[in-house]
């Protein structure tokens, strides 16, 4: 049986930094912005339910696209 980890938006932004570097997560922000809008509660309530394995496929197709 796999678990499944349900994403949140209280994820720091150093955290992001870490893992992307600093130039790629604000690249990631900002399509996030974009894509959902700038609303806190507007994005907490669009990702609410996207689990980490559709937000990393979602980060691999932007760097294969070179959009990240």
């Amino acid at each position: 049986m796999t678990e499944t980890h349900i994403a949140t938006v209280e994820v720091p932004f150093e955290a992001l930094v870490k893992e992307l570097g600093a130039k790629r997560a604000i690249k990631f922000l900002s399509e996030i912005r974009r894509k959902y809008g700038d609303s806190v509660v507007e994005l907490r309530t669009t990702t609410e339910k996207l689990t980490i394995e559709q937000i990393e496929k979602e980060i691999k197709q932007l760097k294969k696209d070179g959009k990240l």
